[in-house]
């Protein structure tokens, strides 16, 4: 559902007791899945909850806000891209019910809000696993996106509860990550592998979770090339930052001329080149990339 990390700083909607400790309190997995509840349900892209069996549950829309766009544009630009997550768990799309579809994401933000911002108007439920906020594709090789994670949070936000199927709608590249039959055996859950795009969800769902040939297809195009180069730039002009005065300084030094004469020349040529080799990479290489031998 995706290819491709904390939140706004903006003030939490809810506030709800801290739950004490475990080691204060004794209450063991209960406390702890409690803290998580609360720590979910303050994040600010949450709009409301919902009461289900299993307590109070953070509720999302498929609408995103500027905080969500913004956080978006730092994260193409490497901007705390590694921090840019969501509190792992369950959260309800719309006003779902006991046999509204469940979709399984990971908790890196771009992921969950691409996510729901193609289901506009459903009803769903939404499984976040804990990927310490990496997108599904990725996770799914490192095994954060996998089957005891999975299992793991399936038992912790006690699904089987407040849902009256037993099917889970996994995105088609978090398949390496995940042994179906291993799901099933330790959770009583199916596992259902959608589309590899979450723009065509809502064709996937209205065609009873089919999925056409089209959909199992991964394409590269230009336009999503063409996003990646703010972070590859952004990752290659910090050595250049460091290396171009190094660059000027030795120019200057050893050249035939004086100081700034060798550097305005020799020097600014050096610099010029591996600006330029930076470009050809980040730039050209990546919006070129189906063309190049």
């Amino acid at each position: 559902m995706d290819k491709t990390n904390n939140c706004s700083d903006s003030k939490n909607k809810f506030e709800f007791p801290m739950i004490q400790a475990e080691s204060n309190c004794g209450c063991g997995s209960t406390a702890k899945s409690s803290q998580n509840t609360v720590l979910a349900l303050n994040q600010s892209f949450v709009s409301g909850s919902i009461l289900t069996s299993a307590g109070h549950l953070p509720q999302v829309s498929s609408a995103l806000r500027f905080d969500d766009h913004w956080g978006t544009i730092k994260a193409r630009f490497g901007v705390f891209r590694m921090d840019y997550s969501v509190a792992p768990g369950l959260y309800a799309l719309g006003n779902p019910h006991d046999n509204s579809p469940v979709l399984v994401t990971a908790n890196y933000k771009m992921s969950f809000d691409r996510l729901r911002e193609a289901l506009p108007g459903r009803d769903v439920w939404i499984l976040v696993l804990d990927t310490i906020g990496i997108n599904v594709w990725c996770a799914a090789g490192k095994g954060t996106f996998g089957t005891d994670e999975l299992v793991r949070r399936i038992k912790s936000s006690d699904l089987s509860s407040i849902v009256s199927h037993r099917k889970l709608i996994l995105p088609q590249l978090g398949a390496p990550g995940v042994a179906a039959h291993k799901v099933a055996k330790l959770s009583g859950f199916k596992v259902q592998y959608g589309p590899i795009r979450a723009e065509d969800l809502p064709t996937y769902l209205d065609a009873g979770s089919k999925a056409t040939a089209q959909m199992r297809i991964m394409t590269f195009p230009l336009k999503e090339r063409a996003v990646l180069i703010p972070i590859e730039l952004m990752e290659a002009l910090k050595p250049f930052l460091i290396i171009a005065p190094i660059l000027l300084i030795i120019s200057g030094v050893i050249g035939p001329a004086g100081f700034w004469a060798n550097a305005s020349s020799y020097g600014f040529f050096a610099v010029l080149a591996l600006l330029s080799a930076i470009a050809s990479g980040a730039v050209f290489n990546t919006l070129l990339l189906p063309y190049l031998p």
